[in-house]
């Protein structure tokens, strides 16, 4: 029995690659940007606000879109950082800071927790908490 590659295998081949390179493009395109991942920054000089992320959350959703809002105004008095809920890390982050779900947790510049925020869409909210961190503005 002989079989003759017609081209529709090589076609397939093709198409399944670029979808996979779309999706993958897709994907890295709705990753947060401009979040670190490193909590070793937390009390290195500068306030810290560190996100408790869960991709499938609505509410995480949420706080980083208000995240996002804010953070032009603080991008270089701030370090912005992520922490995957259902990671290691995350998952001692929470154990150690004693916090449960998704929530934003607000660090000094010397790494004192000043306060957590959760379930916020108000922008004005975020914006007194953030100010709070500078004590020359208090």
């Amino acid at each position: 029995m002989n079989y003759y590659q017609t081209g529709s295998a090589t076609r397939t081949t093709l198409f399944v690659i670029l979808g996979v390179s779309a999706f993958l493009a897709v994907a890295i395109m709705l990753l947060p940007k401009g979040f670190n991942d490193d909590l070793s920054k937390i009390g290195q000089g500068i306030p810290a606000v560190v996100l408790v992320h869960d991709k499938g959350s609505m509410g995480s959703l949420e706080l980083m879109t208000l995240l996002n809002k804010v953070r032009p105004d603080y991008a270089d008095k701030v370090e912005f950082i992520v922490v995957n809920i259902n990671s290691k890390e995350g998952k001692m982050f929470r154990e150690q800071q004693n916090i449960d779900g998704v929530v934003l947790v607000l660090f000094s510049h010397n790494g004192i927790k000043r306060g957590t925020l959760a379930n916020s869409k108000n922008e004005a909210e975020l914006r007194s908490e953030l100010n709070k961190l500078f004590p020359e503005q208090s």
